[in-house]
């Protein structure tokens, strides 16, 4: 059964959705980055995917626990278009190749970073209210 982010709160939380086994999974790129990636696209079945944390422990056992969200059709244009910005104006450090490694120090010149924050600072935040949430994975 699918659900919608609101709907987790309701169902007790994420734990009620399907686990999803973590080599079914592929980052492509992130978004927000902190120790680990924190958010951004995957794939998942062929499909490209949003990922974001929804929980941590930092405790004795580390773990990261990530949401994997359907995107809109127009919403992966959009985060793929953002993206290719960022690519091309700030680096492409934040890709994953085929066996998820970071493409590490691959960054543009300091000059034209502007030209992607610049723009990004008035683009709206994601309403993923809407969105069909297909489980959750650990890493």
């Amino acid at each position: 059964m699918m659900h919608k982010l609101p709907e987790l709160a309701c169902l007790g939380g994420y734990g009620a959705l399907s686990r999803i086994d973590r080599s079914s999974v592929r980052f492509l790129w992130h978004s927000s980055y902190w120790d680990d990636p924190q958010s951004g696209v995957l794939l998942h079945g062929g499909e490209r995917c949003w990922f974001q944390v929804i929980e941590e422990n930092e405790g004795n056992e580390w773990f990261r626990r990530f949401l994997v969200v359907r995107l809109t059709d127009e919403q992966l244009r959009e985060e793929t278009s953002w993206h290719e910005l960022f690519r091309e104006k700030v680096g492409t450090h934040t890709d994953y190749d085929e066996e998820e490694k970071r493409q590490v120090g691959a960054l543009r010149p300091k000059e034209t970073h502007h030209e992607f924050y610049d723009a990004y600072k008035d683009r709206q935040p994601w309403d993923l209210s809407d969105n069909t949430v297909l489980g959750w994975f650990e890493v």
